[in-house]
């Protein structure tokens, strides 16, 4: 058996993440330690000699760990799990990771020419994330706010050059 956690993460994330370790949706994800992603998620991972009380609500994803000649008597002596606090610490660490993602692939594809909406339509077939009205909004918000971040920049270095 394969040691494994339950964390609770948003949909689009969970496709994401899908996508950043080559697993299928059906399956969970095995993380590895050759992305900072999965070195995030394995620091995070808390052991128990009891079963930990802990609920999963809304959106549930297993993460299988990989075992390693120094961590595989931890895994097969003890309890593992992530507490609630660290889930969310996780959370925003891969919606930060997201967010990378997305503006590099929007400030490559804007370099290329391309327009938003081709840039956002081949972004989720990229990243194969679902529920696409609410991924399509979620997208072009993150799109709308780097650019407009992008465009404070510019203003701010003109205006100093002109003082």
């Amino acid at each position: 058996m394969r040691p494994s956690i339950t964390i609770n993460i948003e949909p689009m994330l969970q496709d994401f993440l899908y996508h950043e370790f080559g697993a299928c949706a059906d399956e969970g994800i095995e993380i590895s330690a050759c992305n900072e992603i999965g070195r995030y998620i394995q620091s995070m991972i808390t052991v128990a000699d009891r079963p930990p009380k802990q609920e999963i609500k809304d959106n549930p994803m297993t993460i299988y760990l990989p075992v390693r000649s120094w961590n595989h008597f931890i895994f097969r002596e003890n309890f593992i799990y992530v507490p609630e606090w660290k889930q969310e610490m996780i959370r925003s660490f891969v919606k930060a990771s997201f967010r990378l993602k997305l503006r590099e692939f929007f400030l490559t594809g804007y370099e290329k020419g391309f327009s938003q909406d081709q840039l956002i339509k081949s972004f989720l077939s990229a990243y194969n994330i679902k529920r696409n009205a609410i991924s399509y909004d979620a997208v072009k918000k993150c799109d709308y706010r780097n650019r407009s971040k992008i465009i404070e920049e510019v203003k701010n270095e003109v205006q100093l050059s002109l003082f």
